[in-house]
């Protein structure tokens, strides 16, 4: 489908050509993107693709990492008041929204390896021992 520009029913891939039905799934798609905007980038700088199993992911981690940044800078201009209208808005946005579509799995398994482990628990082998008896206190 990507190669040809077209869905399987022949309509064109691009995001305007589905008028409406394009403008309500880029408007749910970005309101579920700000979550991505609000953590991905902190989880992106404890990844260390190099030191994992999965060397490869190297390469897809910068560009994420790219579009996130640009996403956010949309995130802020709209906090800020800057009005954008739907089509600017989803222009700026949509490259970052499939780049993350391209390279999630890449970013969750990386974010899943640098993740801390938990430690074991300990383990009582034994009851704990009873203090042995203290002086009392001095009255006052």
């Amino acid at each position: 489908m990507v190669a040809s520009g077209r869905y399987s029913d022949a309509t064109p891939l691009g995001i305007d050509t589905l008028g409406t039905a394009t403008a309500q799934f880029l408007d749910g798609t970005w309101r579920e993107f700000c979550t991505v905007l609000n953590h991905a980038p902190a989880l992106l700088d404890q990844c260390r693709p190099t030191a994992s199993p999965w060397p490869e992911d190297s390469e897809a981690l910068p560009q994420l990492a790219d579009a996130l940044t640009d996403a956010q800078t949309v995130g802020e201009d709209l906090a800020c008041g800057t009005p954008l209208t739907r089509p600017e808005r989803n222009a700026r946005t949509w490259p970052a929204i499939e780049t993350w579509l391209t390279h999630s799995e890449s970013f969750l398994r990386q974010a899943r390896a640098a993740a801390p482990h938990p430690r074991p628990a300990l383990t009582v082998s034994a009851p704990p021992r009873a203090l042995p008896p203290g002086r009392p206190a001095p009255r006052r």
